[in-house]
Parts: C-alpha cells; structure tokens; sequence
C-alpha cells in the first residue's frame, strides 16, 4: 500500500457520508493522512439574483451558507473523531466547486466522492465525479450512496480492455491493496483475444505478489457483464479506466462508465 495522501469531497451530503466512511476504511489500512474538502461558490440564488435581492437579505443568506459550512465541518470532525489528529485535515475553498476540487487533488494521491445528488439542497456545493475523474489526473473512487465500508474486502474487479486508462486503472489499484488482495481481471471479447490481450496485465499484477484470476467473457453488454462480475466475486473495488470517448458522446448517448457509476453497489475506481 503506497497511499498516504488521501482526498474525500465533503458537503455533508448522504453520498458525501458514505464516501468519508470509506475513506476512513482506507486510511485506516494504509495509515493514510485524511482530508475532507468542501469546494463551493456562491448560493445559487446569488447568482442568478444578486442584483435584485435588498442587502439585508443578501447578508442573511451568506450568513445561512456559512453555518452550513461550519455544520459541515463540524460532521466532518465528528465522524473522523477516532482518527489520529495529526493525521486529519479540513479544507472550506471558495470558488466552482469541481474547478476546486481538481486544483486542490493535484497534491493528493486518491480523490473519494459519492455520486451527485439529483436535487441537492446546497447546489453550489455539489462537485461531480464524472468531471473530476475526466479531468482531474487523479484516480477518483466513488463510493455508492449508501455503501456500507465495513463490508469493504480489498479485492478488485479490473475491467481490462487493452487502452491507456485500463493501464492506469491498474497502476493506481494496487496502491490500495495489500499483500493478501486477489484480483480478477475482466476482458471481454473473443476467449483466445482477449487472453492474449490480457496475459501481460497478469504477469505484472503476478510479479507483484497478487493473486490473480482470468475471466474472458464474449458479450456484447459490456457494463452490464462488468456489473454482474463484480456482484458475483463479491469484490470490493471495481477498477476501471474511465471515458474513452469524447465528453459529448458519452452525455448524448451513454457509455460504460456512465452506467456504471449509475449502477455500481462497490466502489468504482476510475483513472483517466
């Protein structure tokens, strides 16, 4: 295990809650420094009616914003309680929350975050996994709202499809797991083919002392296949390179990674 600088976007949020509970799980195996974030801009209705709204209630609602924050915190240090002081850090930023995130991630090792509320309470708070994992340079684990880290076993799905961000996937992984982890690499396509494509990723996970395992499938549901063989090894991190198309494509009509994300009940890894 090589993580020792641990990220966690917090806004105090459900899924926010279940993302600091794992990342608490991993830095309790790795003797992880620990950091919560709190990316925001203004509230929204500042935004959109900053000109009209009368002074006093223009104070009133960065008042309100701000106890929220400091409630933020405040829940932030609470759960992270039983942690080692020196080892747990907050940070409140002011500015877009993603523009914010990605900035302050480049000084960490792993980035952790739940999925985006569909109608969050603090929108202005609501960072996006899909963009910081695009666009950050940082491996973003995101944990399902609701995910229970105490379930959490250190073995890994590693979705293996030959590109340069399955390769990076891979890389980031293992810094998470130690000696005991079993990793199952998934290759879908043709059996012969996709060993063939797969044999090196397993010479490599191998000379690194990991258990590793083969899996070909022939399917043509690739999120679907990854879903399922991640619910039947019972894994707890799904690794996976993340959006190989364009940005648009992948809005317009969907992808793998967009319904995995929609859909995990595991951790997704994803490294861009």
């Amino acid at each position: 295990m090589t993580i020792k600088n641990i990220l966690v976007s917090f806004n105090g949020g459900a899924p926010a809650v279940s993302a600091l509970e794992m990342a608490i799980n991993l830095a309790e195996r790795t003797g992880a420094h620990l950091t919560g974030v709190l990316t925001h801009g203004l509230p929204n209705m500042l935004y959109a009616y900053g000109g009209h709204i009368p002074q006093g209630a223009m104070d009133q609602l960065e008042e309100a914003d701000k106890l929220h924050r400091d409630e933020v915190c405040k829940t932030f240090m609470d759960m992270t309680s039983a942690q080692p002081a020196d080892h747990i850090h907050f940070l409140d930023i002011y500015g877009e929350a993603d523009e914010m995130l990605m900035e302050t991630a480049l000084g960490y090792d792993l980035v952790v975050m739940g999925p985006p509320e569909k109608s969050p309470n603090f929108p202005h708070m609501e960072a996006h996994a899909d963009v910081v994992a695009r666009n950050s340079g940082k491996p973003v684990l995101v944990v399902p709202k609701g995910y229970d880290a105490t379930r959490f076993n250190g073995n890994v799905l590693l979705a293996w499809d030959g590109k340069r961000a399955a390769s990076r996937a891979m890389s980031d992984v293992v810094k998470l797991l130690d000696a005991s982890a079993k990793i199952v690499v998934l290759c879908i396509g043709e059996k012969k083919a996709a060993a063939k494509k797969a044999q090196p990723v397993i010479t490599h996970l191998e000379r690194h002392g990991f258990e590793t395992e083969l899996l070909c499938e022939k399917a043509r549901k690739i999120a679907k296949t990854i879903l399922a063989t991640a619910k039947e090894r019972d894994v707890g991190i799904l690794a996976m390179g993340a959006y190989e198309h364009a940005k648009l494509a992948e809005d317009l009509f969907g992808g793998v990674t967009n319904t995995v994300l929609k859909k995990a009940k595991v951790p997704v890894l994803l490294s861009h």
